[in-house]
């Protein structure tokens, strides 16, 4: 008996000794496969075959069809965690009906509007998340770093970028040789200047039908017309006070005055034609679009064989800057009981390898750095062979350097264009209401809160 009782503690001993000498090994610094973080930092290691399977809820506001297309092949890689879609309609009554039944996303995709998220307070910043997991926020693109740190007070990541887009000068090539002008330099982004200055040598009829030189895509007074406005990257309004910025950033002058040379090239704008596409008609020898207009806009290939881009126009006294990188911040809320699985989910949603697959078809714009992911934007599409895609490329997208206002989203610029094109309307006075009638909305918005 008492042999036994000692083989039986020589054995305890031993395995006492094998735990101690493994929990020694894992304060080492190095990861669970053997790797040191790069930054130094422990690095959580969610792939381990015993690690307990977790749901992981994204609210997603694109439809049921985009959710699968986008995560169930990261659902498939991560073993241990099943991606489940919650249906969200991007408003704030849409969270809360969300949280009413009782759900509770862990990452919530939210486009746009940041009310609902702040509104609630459901927020985590990610910033360590980052460290924690060994993400160096640098590998992202600067412009859409800087575009989610302005969507926050204290200038923190509230979220990772789920995509963008890219803006080009699209031009066809017939309609340049029927009024004689000489195509563009396919390498050198022109000035706006330049631009409505080759428009107004091409507005005008041929052969009994009316062409126009340039126009803004899907409406000259719609959101792609203020494109030029977004490579200052700056507020209307103060983010605190909603006091307007128009008197203090010349800025907004110089763009509205820009955009009243447009207007009164003749015949380049008509009301009838407005928020239609010309140059899907092949009536418009230039036209500013984004993503996929090719294919999504203008028919049949053969119908494109005289089209392609051109760089991004740019200000003169900025020639390399392109418009802002915009995107909607992909939250983990800070009620998650499973944030570093949610990370890992985000973190696999921007790896090299799923960024790749998204932007060879051209369905959203890599979020990366990398040149050798960049450029690989539509690649595999039909409708971009052979055509000049280096022209999504020409320039740096602008950085957002200051907090978003939550006031700018009650000025109206649309509608401010659109008198400046059909009315005679002069900049000063159209400054003057526009400030006038975005101060009533803002106050109102104020009160409300």
């Amino acid at each position: 008996m008492s042999v036994i009782r000692k083989d039986a503690s020589v054995f305890l001993m031993f395995i006492f000794f094998m735990l101690l000498f493994a929990a020694c090994s894992n304060q080492s610094g190095t990861d669970s496969k053997g790797k040191q973080n790069e930054n130094g930092a422990d690095k959580t290691d969610l792939s381990e075959e015993n690690k307990t399977p977790v749901t992981i809820k994204i609210a997603y506001a694109f439809g049921e069809e985009s959710f699968h297309g986008r995560f169930d092949h990261i659902d498939k890689k991560l073993e241990n965690i099943e991606i489940e879609y919650v249906p969200y309609e991007n408003t704030l009554e849409s969270l809360q009906e969300i949280y009413a039944n009782n759900v509770k996303p862990d990452i919530i995709i939210q486009y746009n509007d940041m009310t609902p998220v702040k509104e609630l307070d459901v927020i985590e910043p990610i910033d360590d998340l980052a460290v924690k997991h060994g993400l160096d926020l640098d590998t992202l693109r600067p412009s859409l770093v800087a575009y989610i740190r302005s969507l926050d007070e204290e200038g923190r990541m509230i979220g990772l970028p789920d995509g963008s887009s890219h803006v080009a000068l699209y031009y066809n090539k017939e309609i340049f040789d029927l009024f004689g002008v000489k195509y563009p330099d396919p390498n050198k982004s022109m000035t706006w200047e330049e631009v409505f200055a080759l428009a107004k040598q091409m507005t005008g009829e041929r052969n009994g039908i009316n062409y126009v030189g340039f126009e803004f895509a899907w409406g000259n007074t719609a959101a792609g017309a203020q494109m030029p406005l977004r490579e200052f990257a700056i507020n209307m309004t103060d983010p605190e006070t909603g006091e307007f910025l128009f008197d203090e950033r010349p800025e907004f002058k110089q763009y509205f005055n820009m955009m009243d040379t447009f207007y009164n090239i003749p015949d380049i704008y008509d009301p009838e034609t407005e928020g239609s596409c010309l140059f899907c008609e092949k009536r418009a020898a230039m036209s500013l679009a984004s993503n996929l207009f090719l294919n999504e806009a203008m028919g049949n290939l053969e119908d494109q064989e005289s089209l392609d881009m051109l760089p991004t126009p740019v200000w003169a006294d900025a020639p390399d800057t392109t418009p802002y990188l915009g995107s909607s911040p992909m939250i983990i809320a800070n009620y998650s009981e499973h944030k570093d699985e949610a990370f890992q989910v985000l973190m696999e949603y921007i790896s090299p390898e799923n960024q790749l697959e998204m932007v060879q078809n051209g369905s959203s714009a890599s979020v990366l750095s990398d040149p050798a992911i960049l450029e690989q934007f539509a690649a595999n599409n039909q409708y971009y062979e052979n055509k000049n895609r280096d022209a999504w490329f020409t320039g740096e997208p602008a950085l957002y350097e200051e907090m978003q206002s939550r006031w700018d989203i009650f000025v109206d610029i649309g509608s401010a264009l659109k008198k400046l094109a059909e009315t005679d309307i002069d900049v000063n006075t159209l400054m003057r209401e526009l400030e006038e009638e975005s101060n009533g909305k803002i106050k109102e918005a104020m009160e409300q809160k």
